[in-house]
């Protein structure tokens, strides 16, 4: 009964997520250092490097590419980086906050101005 209790106070003291969307289409990793290397000054011999390191860790499920407007949770902050939880994944990936929209337009209605009609 002990353990119950204490799981479900832990389940309350327990952040939130935050619901977000993705700004446009960036890169996410399982491990921050990657994020870190994704946005870090790149000349040409280390492009092409990174050009395959990535396109390994993407075929490994390692990293994943998200896309504009793409729904996703705010699990950890950590200075400019920021691990989410695209909808409907277990896993939390790090990108960077600039590319993460905490306040997203809500999607406009059939009788909104703007929308074009089918």
């Amino acid at each position: 009964m002990r353990i119950l209790l204490a799981f479900a106070v832990s389940l309350c003291l327990a952040p939130a997520a935050q619901a977000a969307v993705a700004r446009g289409a960036v890169l996410a990793c399982r491990d921050p250092a990657d994020i870190k290397r994704a946005f870090k000054p790149i000349n040409e011999k280390t492009a092409k490097d990174d050009a395959a390191y990535f396109k390994s860790r993407l075929s490994a499920g390692e990293c994943v590419q998200l896309v504009r407007d793409q729904k996703v949770l705010v699990d950890q902050r950590d200075g400019p980086l920021w691990c989410v939880r695209p909808s409907g994944a277990l896993d939390c990936y790090w990108t960077l906050e600039k590319a993460i929209d905490l306040y997203p337009a809500p999607p406009a209605g059939p009788g909104d101005p703007g929308k074009k009609k089918s």
